[in-house]
């Protein structure tokens, strides 16, 4: 019974975050499960999948048009859990003469303080350029960053968690709008 329970898991897991998965001997499989399970169901909301806080649907809000996913991926490596995925649009924008894209990454730190302190290097690392604007209505700290002709850039850390998503082409059907309102949810769902 525990076996089956563990099988509905992965194979949900592998649905909603896009993977494939590959045909797994009883050992492997049992790794795999435990291996997936504690990436996933760590913390105070194991319900909320990174795959299922930025979605398609998030994807062409921000980019205004359909997208399809390029690449995800999942992985812990000392004691960091990050989640990242792409999305490209589906066709070039006649208007600009380019193809938007959207990146995001969410890494879950065991400690608050790892999370300041990643958070921290990036802004320090960014904040003199044009552009930069802290955010004060959103996570715990916050910033954004764009140079409003290519690309638009936010980094949020929200207790333990810290992500980002940097439309990297924006087009004439990108939406700031959808952006920002993208970011917020993201943020209430941590």
């Amino acid at each position: 019974m525990k076996k089956n329970i563990y099988s509905v898991l992965l194979i949900t897991i592998i649905l909603i975050s896009g993977q494939s998965a590959l045909a797994l001997n009883n050992k492997d499989h049992k790794a795999s499960i435990d291996t997936i399970t504690k990436i996933f169901l760590k913390g105070p909301k194991p319900y909320t999948l990174p795959g299922n806080l930025f979605t398609i649907h998030s994807a062409e809000k921000i980019l205004g048009e359909k997208a399809h996913l390029n690449d995800s991926s999942t992985k812990e490596q000392n004691n960091i859990v990050t989640y990242s995925s792409s999305y490209f649009a589906d066709v070039l924008d006649s208007k600009s003469g380019k193809t938007g894209s959207i990146y995001f990454l969410l890494e879950k730190f065991d400690l608050v303080s790892d999370a300041k302190q990643k958070y921290s290097s990036i802004k320090i690392a960014n904040e003199n350029h044009e552009g930069v604007k802290v955010l004060h209505n959103i996570g715990d700290e916050a910033y954004f960053h764009s140079d409003g002709e290519n690309f638009y850039f936010i980094m949020v850390r929200k207790g333990k968690n810290v992500f980002n998503m940097k439309v990297n082409k924006i087009t004439s059907k990108t939406s700031l709008v959808g952006f920002n309102q993208i970011a917020k949810s993201i943020t209430k769902s941590l």
